[in-house]
């Protein structure tokens, strides 16, 4: 979800025959694009777990998003939190003020999940358009699955690095306890 906000800049009055109001108006108004987050860990300076926050694109993309802080609001999709956090909080030992999480239920509960499906446009019979990558498939399995499969709780690799065709794969998932998990997932032709 993207919107637009416009502000005035600080712009200087007109002179007699100097620019048109209607060249210093366009001049003086800058758009600011923003999008709608979930929170997946405390921010300071922004909000706590769980929260909606609107952020720059820009800091989601290349901040927020790769280091396993916030995650993609998308229209239409229930809000949940992390699967790491919510597994933990189950099988939490409170003896030494830290969470355990139990990485063994997360790897059953990963291995029954259903495949996704990512959508790509085709090219050319099977060949598509770009290629799908660990990023694209942790992002779909958020979307589909509300399932959290970013460092350090987990690393998604995918044989080859990409796809760049349609068909059935399948993804390699490391837990952070060294024991890993494959995943099933399918590209298919965008409609």
């Amino acid at each position: 979800m993207i919107s637009r906000t416009t502000t005035l800049l600080r712009c200087q009055p007109l002179a007699s025959g100097s620019r048109s109001a209607t060249a210093v108006s366009r001049r003086c108004k800058s758009t600011h694009r923003t999008i709608q987050v979930q929170l997946t860990q405390d921010i300071e300076g922004l909000g706590q777990i769980g929260s909606v926050q609107s952020v720059n694109p820009g800091r989601m993309r290349n901040d927020l998003f790769p280091k396993g802080l916030a995650k993609y609001v998308v229209k239409g999709t229930p809000l949940t939190m992390p699967l790491p956090r919510a597994s933990a909080t189950s099988n939490a030992s409170t003896s030494s003020g830290t969470l355990e999480i139990d990485y063994g239920k997360i790897r059953s509960q990963i291995a029954s999940l259903p495949t996704v499906a990512i959508p790509r446009r085709a090219v050319r019979g099977t060949s598509i358009f770009g290629s799908v990558t660990s990023t694209d498939l942790v992002q779909a399995f958020q979307v589909a699955h509300g399932l959290n499969l970013v460092a350090p709780h987990a690393t998604v690799t995918i044989s080859g690095g990409k796809v760049k065709r349609l068909g059935d794969y399948t993804a390699n998932v490391m837990m952070k306890d060294g024991k890993d998990v494959d995943i099933k997932f399918k590209v298919v032709a965008q409609e």
